[in-house]
């Protein structure tokens, strides 16, 4: 049995107006309606998707990964419909960007401005995403323009590297190891150590770097990168994070080099077979200016 267009409709009814009475009313179909599509979709996916907690109806987690899910299907009808419109108008193109949230502040602010500025004449979608999913959504031809961290298919002919730099380690003036010129898993044992999120080739390489300790660190907070170098400012911990990310999240710390040296590199990527874009590529390098020369050379 196949999902139907008007089931996952009700669905998405219901998690955005929080129950079935508002859902049918956003629908204009009767109570008993929405609740007939709830059920047949839950026999689809097999999976409970709401739960009744007295007059309360309350989404599953499963409930809440699927309606993530659901909203970038109809993130890209939005987007279908805005070409159709963009199209029949004889409207320019709309250039589609997404970046990890390291890049955003200074450097694709910035960049946009120097290179796009007062431009009415190109339309913008950028849009703050995990390199993850952004790659994904480049090889699907979703975007033109994707800025992500390091990745193992950095190897692909249409990545170009805009910047790379050592990790360091992150703490509050002030801090016990604030002297060293150097800081080793070893000396971060008695610590909370910020690291960054699985994903990230970042964390990939600290969690081998540890893996030779005879004991882990007492405490770990994994968080985004700029919250590690907020955190470490705060005195919370020692964040392990790349000075790309220090200077986009301005916080007031001391970064002293990590050993074993770990390279934190960024990359700007296109889809496969796609044509170039001259204002994408001005953009690159204007992208590689900023970041080459902010510095960032731990």
């Amino acid at each position: 049995m196949r999902l139907k267009p008007r089931q996952v409709e009700a669905f998405r009814a219901v998690m955005m107006a929080g129950g079935i009475t508002a859902a049918a009313d956003a629908m204009n179909v009767t109570q008993p309606a929405v609740s007939r599509l709830i059920r047949d979709l839950e026999d689809i996916v097999q999976m409970t998707l709401f739960e009744r907690i007295g007059a309360r109806l309350v989404p599953t987690a499963e409930a809440t990964q699927l309606y993530r899910e659901v909203e970038r299907l109809y993130l890209g009808l939005d987007q279908i419909a805005q070409a159709a419109d963009d199209i029949r108008l004889h409207k320019n193109t709309v250039l589609r960007i997404a970046s990890v949230t390291s890049l955003v502040r200074p450097y694709l602010h910035q960049a946009i401005i120097d290179v796009i500025g007062s431009r009415l004449d190109i339309p913008l979608v950028i849009d703050v995403e995990n390199s993850r999913y952004i790659w994904d959504m480049v090889e699907q031809n979703r975007y033109d323009l994707g800025l992500v961290f390091g990745s193992p298919r950095m190897n692909d002919k249409n990545a170009v590297l805009l910047h790379n730099s050592n990790a360091v380690a992150a703490m509050a003036p002030g801090h016990r190891l604030a002297s060293r010129d150097v800081i080793t898993p070893h000396d971060l044992l008695d610590e909370r150590i910020l690291i960054p999120g699985r994903n990230s080739p970042l964390r990939l390489a600290l969690d081998r770097a540890f893996s030779i300790e005879e004991h882990q660190p007492v405490s770990t907070m994994e968080t985004s990168m700029l919250n590690c170098c907020y955190f470490a400012g705060a005195g919370m911990g020692v964040g392990i994070v790349d000075q790309t990310s220090l200077r986009s999240a301005g916080a007031q710390v001391l970064a002293i080099p990590f050993e074993p040296k770990i390279e934190v590199s960024y990359y700007a990527i296109r889809p496969s077979g796609a044509h170039r874009i001259a204002v994408l590529e001005d953009l690159i390098g204007r992208m590689q200016d900023i970041m080459n020369s902010s510095g960032d050379t731990t």
